[in-house]
């Protein structure tokens, strides 16, 4: 059980997904706008990203992609998966159990399953770049999975796999990180109620990546394992959900949206070659 979770007002938490819910607003789910379920061929990633963790896109569309255990960012050609370039964290370069990352203007965030995050700027390729860390007051019970932007909040959410807190059951929770107090909020800021996961088992919806989709506004939470894609409002409620294709997508690690809302996903090759696969937006 993490710190933070004990400091968690229990009734503040327990009252959070039912005000949450009496001010939500009717939300339009833009899933079926991607054909997840069709064997789509993927793009086999260069060896470094074997163990492809996570992706974040750039406001002129460029994809920044890592792995789960070196801090070392490469930049991905979207439609041919080959390394642009790569940059490092620090002098010596940092390892860790990096799970998650999201970007800001210049800023580029990386997240630990401890809920460590990395804050740092992008380099050019071969660079070294200097970084700051944060210790959010989570910790490896709460597994952090997952990590993305929020500009409504202008806040990283971070995704947990695990613990959602005390007096919490039942659910997925994302905590909010303020970016100008640099520091964790209380209580979470998104809920997902697994009650409402049919896609596949409850228990086996355990969110490996989450992200903000650019033009509906809806937060688009993978898991590797159930191999599913779930779509959910800013309340936390469940809009759509479809199964990926087991075929395509191995191990489903990190979720993206390139600015006109084409949807990118990398998965990890559990001992083989780590993929990306793309997924334009459609039409209505």
């Amino acid at each position: 059980m993490s710190t933070l979770a004990l400091r968690t007002p229990r009734a503040a938490l327990g009252a959070l997904l039912l005000l949450a819910r009496s001010e939500a607003v009717a939300q339009e789910a833009w899933l079926s706008r991607y054909a997840v379920e069709a064997d789509v061929r993927p793009v086999t990633l260069p060896r470094p990203l074997d163990e492809a963790s996570g992706l974040t896109a750039t406001a002129d569309g460029r994809v920044l992609a890592h792995n789960d255990e070196e801090g070392v960012l490469y930049q991905v050609d979207a439609v041919e998966g080959k390394i642009v370039k790569r940059f490092s964290l620090g002098s010596f370069g940092v390892s860790g159990d990096f799970e998650g990352i999201a970007r800001r203007g210049e800023a580029v965030y990386l997240v630990t399953s401890k809920g460590e995050l990395y804050e740092f700027r992008e380099g050019g390729d071969r660079q070294q770049v200097q970084f700051r860390v944060y210790r959010t007051g989570l910790d490896a019970g709460n597994d952090v999975e997952g990590l993305c932007y929020d500009p409504a909040g202008d806040c990283l959410l971070l995704l947990c796999k695990g613990d959602p807190g005390h007096g919490l059951k039942g659910v997925k929770a994302a905590y909010a990180f303020d970016l100008k107090a640099k520091r964790l909020l209380e209580p979470p800021r998104l809920l997902i109620r697994l009650k409402e996961i049919t896609v596949t088992e409850p228990k086996k919806f355990n969110p490996s990546d989450i992200a903000l989709h650019p033009v509906a506004g809806t937060f688009f939470v993978i898991s590797a394992e159930g191999g599913c894609i779930v779509e959910v409002a800013r309340d936390g409620t469940v809009l759509a959900q479809r199964r990926l294709s087991a075929k395509v997508n191995r191990h489903p690690e990190g979720i993206t949206f390139l600015p006109e809302g084409t949807m990118l996903i990398c998965n990890d090759g559990q001992g083989g070659r780590g993929s990306l696969v793309r997924y334009p937006l459609r039409s209505r």
